[in-house]
């Protein structure tokens, strides 16, 4: 009899460490297929990331593309509205200076014509060329360039620009990340006046030798940050492709009635093989 109820102790032994053997293999194929459920998740989500990242460089590519083309026109069309206009108006007094029997006061009239339309001309070319490249900014610096973007449109009615730089001396040497902070300032302006028809605007500027800082107010109609992303025009899409391009970081918040504040740092360092656009 003892015998016997040693050999169903062992049986149960037994079968309870089979069946603790089962458990402890279940637990861990629960394991091994809760990490591999959790890996394929994660590199789903990472190539999804990869994805979208690849859509923005993309999307950034296109609107510098669309702006370049935009600017290409532009140029065009004011080199054949302005210029070639005013060429064919000299060609044709120079032209009436060739016949024969021409007063001098018909003489005197062609060359004063003649002269004003070249004058005009000199002052289209230099206003085409100040779109290209203000020389402001070539000659002074980023800091006199914003000024003079302040006096401009302080002029006007219906929006007034407050400018505070930290230093009256340009400490950024790098003419590409000037031009591309010009236009982006240029580009945040038109967006503010037009369509989040601000008032005021304040533009910081605070550059140092390591980290160029500007950031950008105003008081306009401002907008949803949840719906930031899928709304962004042109012009929005240039500002970060130019920010791109100056390896800069870059910040933007608003509220509906409040406004929009975007926040900009830089590394004030030169960036080779780059060109102006």
């Amino acid at each position: 009899m003892g015998s016997l109820d040693s050999f169903f102790q062992e049986k149960s032994f037994v079968t309870l460490i089979a069946i603790g053997i089962l458990i402890m293999l279940a637990f861990a194929l629960a394991f091994i297929l809760y990490a591999n459920h959790s890996q394929k998740k994660i590199l789903k989500q990472q190539m999804h990331h990869q994805e979208l990242a690849y859509q923005h460089q993309e999307d950034l590519l296109h609107s510098t593309i669309l702006t370049q083309e935009s600017e290409r026109k532009r140029i065009a069309r004011d080199l054949h509205d302005e210029i070639g206009s005013k060429l064919n108006v000299i060609f044709l007094n120079i032209c009436r200076l060739r016949e024969h029997n021409i007063s001098d006061d018909e003489m005197g009239t062609i060359t004063d014509e003649v002269e004003s339309v070249i004058n005009t001309t000199i002052d289209s070319i230099r206003l085409i060329s100040h779109e290209l490249l203000p020389p402001t900014l070539e000659e002074f610096g980023l800091v006199e360039a914003i000024r003079e973007l302040q006096y401009g449109f302080n002029k006007m009615d219906g929006v007034y620009i407050h400018f505070a730089p930290t230093v009256t001396e340009n400490l950024i040497e790098d003419k590409i990340i000037e031009l591309n902070l010009f236009r982006v300032l240029q580009e945040l302006i038109n967006n503010s006046i037009r369509h989040g028809k601000a008032s005021e605007i304040t533009i910081q500027l605070s550059p140092d030798p390591a980290i160029i800082k500007l950031e950008y107010r105003d008081n306009g109609e401002g907008f949803e940050m949840d719906k930031f992303e899928h709304k962004k025009g042109l012009g929005m899409k240039n500002i970060e492709s130019r920010l791109h391009m100056i390896h800069a970081q870059y910040k933007i918040d608003s509220l509906l009635g409040q406004g929009v504040t975007m926040e900009i740092e830089v590394p004030n360092t030169p960036n080779e093989n780059m060109k102006f656009s």
